[in-house]
């Protein structure tokens, strides 16, 4: 890694710099929708969802999914789905019903199902 290698699909990545290469449109999200400003912008995660959802390119909007969903296959544990959230700039718990990796696979769920309604 030290060569600035993205880390191999089925290797875990160990520092933040590894987790942004191989994630990077989820970083964005997490990170610039989940900071701790959010509740300051938002009503709720959904609303910060929604809005995500609404700004956003819609092929942005579709690595964002395709990369929870890598993400939720690496078979992590809710220990490391915390770390990985973490890692990718995500500064809030999940909601109080979801442990971070059911939020994720919600959130892929709801951004799958999105449509603009101004297409």
């Amino acid at each position: 890694m030290e060569r600035g290698e993205v880390p191999r699909p089925s290797e875990l990545p160990e520092t933040r710099w590894e987790w942004h290469a191989r994630f990077p449109e989820l970083g964005q999200f997490l990170g610039g929708w989940f900071s701790q400003d959010m509740p300051d912008e938002f009503t709720d995660h959904e609303a910060a969802v929604r809005d995500y959802a609404v700004s956003t390119d819609r092929t942005l909007v579709a690595r964002v999914v395709g990369e929870i969903r890598e993400l939720l296959a690496l078979g992590l544990d809710e220990a490391d789905h915390a770390v990985a959230v973490a890692e990718l700039g995500m500064e809030l718990e999940p909601p109080g019903d979801h442990s971070p990796g059911s939020w994720l696979s919600a959130v892929a769920d709801e951004l799958s199902g999105f449509r603009p309604k101004h297409v």
